[in-house]
């Protein structure tokens, strides 16, 4: 077939994609329509009788006839647009870069779009080989730099030696820290303090304990390739991206890996240390839902949500700590706490929706997605090591306000290198 442009690729994944997710939405509808048509005709036999078979049968026949032409004709445009696009084959012809149109993974909404793919069917992704479940890797203007000395020279000629690395959370991108326009906490951080950021793109359909090994692989092979000698690591995640750096910092540590010598310290940012509620509600939801025929295809679709968000329902950052296929059920299982590494400084932020902090909603609601308990990663029954003391609350803000707050920039920067009248000249 010859070679094709890696925008060609994804786009022609983009669309088998979407085509394969319809037909499969086309059964599911189906058997909707059929579990509340069985209930209909069976009320209808206590009246008329056997009269309504008839009937039922001839509507069973359009109805299966109907959804099965929606199914066969998304399925085999699906086959098409890969075998057109080369999706169905990603290893078979060489894939280059069209520089003139980019590929979507290289443009924010692009990338946002596969952002959301990956966080609801990421692993399934990267199980069937696709291009669009990329690795982990550093991004430049939506574009990635191999950990190589030449490529890190040129993305960042201004290197220093204090490294920050930021990761984004569940379906989003780098260009989360960018929320409202402004300029993010790495650019600041830059610009006043000397540090060089550093901002990843991850597939967060992934079990958390994968991507953490990989940003623990990542990390070994980039300090040795860097254009000057590391003195310092920090690292800051939001959401799952604090899971993510904290399953890196334990893998390393398990691992003998020389670049956790250099972390100092870990920002978490509105992460969900021992769980996030909506994880849970919507494991227990599939299992409800499951019992009855008319909303069985509900909970088949719930079920088909990527490993990464079930590790959500408790936290978990190893593989030890439950396995993302479990069956779903009303039982959420146990959770394993996994400490925090010592010598390593773990600062963590809350926020809460309501004005006032200890107002009942706020308690029970916290950022919207994320409790307060949670993200300070203690509460009555549970305990990963964070002290009070490292932490940030903040009031009037959600979950997706701790991507970009000068609240929680000052903080920061107060933790990493003091208050401004300390660090000036």
């Amino acid at each position: 077939m010859g070679k094709r442009t890696q925008r060609t690729q994804e786009l022609g994944e983009l669309a088998e994609i979407a085509l394969r997710e319809l037909a499969s939405a086309a059964g599911g509808v189906h058997a909707v329509h059929s579990a509340i048509a069985q209930r209909t005709f069976a009320a209808v036999k206590l009246g008329v009788g056997p009269a309504a078979v008839p009937t039922q049968l001839m509507h069973d026949a359009i109805a299966a006839g109907t959804y099965a032409t929606i199914t066969a004709a998304c399925t085999g445009a699906a086959t098409a647009v890969g075998a057109l696009t080369g999706s169905s084959d990603v290893t078979g012809d060489e894939v280059t870069e069209d520089d003139a149109r980019p590929s979507p993974s290289h443009t924010t909404r692009g990338a946002q779009t596969i952002a959301v793919l990956h966080g609801l069917i990421g692993d399934d992704m990267e199980r069937s080989s696709r291009v669009l479940a990329y690795p982990m890797s550093i991004r430049v203007d939506g574009r990635p730099v191999a950990t190589k000395y030449r490529a890190l020279a040129t993305a960042f000629p201004d290197a220093g030696a204090h490294l920050v690395v930021f990761l984004h959370g569940l379906v989003e991108t780098e260009s989360a820290w960018r929320l409202g326009g402004r300029p993010t906490y790495g650019e600041r951080l830059d610009s006043e303090s000397g540090t060089t950021s550093i901002f990843l793109r991850y597939n967060t359909g992934r079990r958390i304990a994968t991507n953490g090994a990989d940003l623990s692989d990542l990390l070994e092979q980039l300090v040795p390739a860097w254009p000057v000698r590391v003195h310092r690591i920090t690292l800051v995640g939001h959401s799952m991206g604090g899971l993510v750096s904290r399953s890196a910092a334990h893998h390393s540590a398990e691992n003998g890996r020389r670049w956790v010598e250099l972390l100092t310290d870990v920002f978490t940012l509105g992460t969900p240390h021992l769980g996030a509620p909506l994880a849970r509600g919507v494991h227990v939801a599939t299992a409800a839902l499951a019992i009855a025929p008319e909303t069985r295809p509900f909970a088949n679709l719930l079920a088909r949500r990527s490993a990464g968000v079930r590790d959500l329902i408790h936290g978990s950052i190893t593989e030890d700590e439950g396995h993302a296929s479990y069956a779903d059920g009303f039982d959420v299982g146990a959770a394993a706490d996994i400490s925090v590494p010592e010598g390593v400084r773990h600062h963590h932020a809350s926020a809460v929706i309501t004005g006032n902090p200890r107002h009942p909603i706020g308690i029970f609601v916290g950022d919207g997605l994320v409790r307060t308990d949670s993200a300070g990663g203690r509460n009555k029954l549970r305990d990963i090591g964070l002290r009070p003391d490292d932490g940030l609350a903040i009031n009037s803000a959600h979950h997706f306000t701790l991507l970009n707050d000068e609240r929680v920039y000052e903080w920061m920067r107060r933790a990493l290198v003091g208050p401004p009248s300390e660090s000036s000249p």
